[in-house]
């Protein structure tokens, strides 16, 4: 669970609270195909929905496959720490040879900042955090 799940304010995110998801497909809409009931899927469920319940509603522009050898809970642990990741990385226009510091490189969302931050070619990765998360 992110910190987003619990803080995001219920007017705005529902009864069901959760972001992150993974699980199997049950049903799809009419204008579907890119999915089929039986596929294993990854993302982000409705604001409305929430993830943290048996099913949860998603749209398909917020999930992918599943790649077969990446459990469930790995694959529902990536949506939001990878989404803010890029989405930080691009805002600074990081770029093959680029210099990155990463506030806090041992949280979800660090972590995922340095493995974005290399594999986008980045020459020099930086990452600094607490005291209590040195050895990490």
């Amino acid at each position: 669970i992110n910190p987003v799940d619990y803080k995001l304010p219920r007017f705005v995110g529902g009864k069901v609270v959760g972001i992150d998801v993974s699980g199997i497909v049950e049903k799809i809409g009419t204008d579907v195909k890119e999915f089929h009931v039986g596929d294993d899927v990854f993302g982000r469920a409705r604001m409305t929905s929430g993830s943290l319940a048996d099913f949860a509603i998603v749209d398909m522009e917020g999930v992918a496959k599943k790649p077969e050898w990446l459990p469930f809970d790995q694959a529902a642990s990536l949506p939001t720490a990878y989404l803010t990741g890029i989405q930080s990385l691009r805002a600074g226009n990081v770029k093959e040879g680029s210099s990155v510091l990463v506030i806090g490189a041992s949280g979800g969302c660090g972590v995922a900042g340095v493995q974005l931050a290399k594999a986008m070619g980045a020459s020099r990765i930086v990452g600094i955090c607490s005291g209590k998360n040195f050895e990490f």
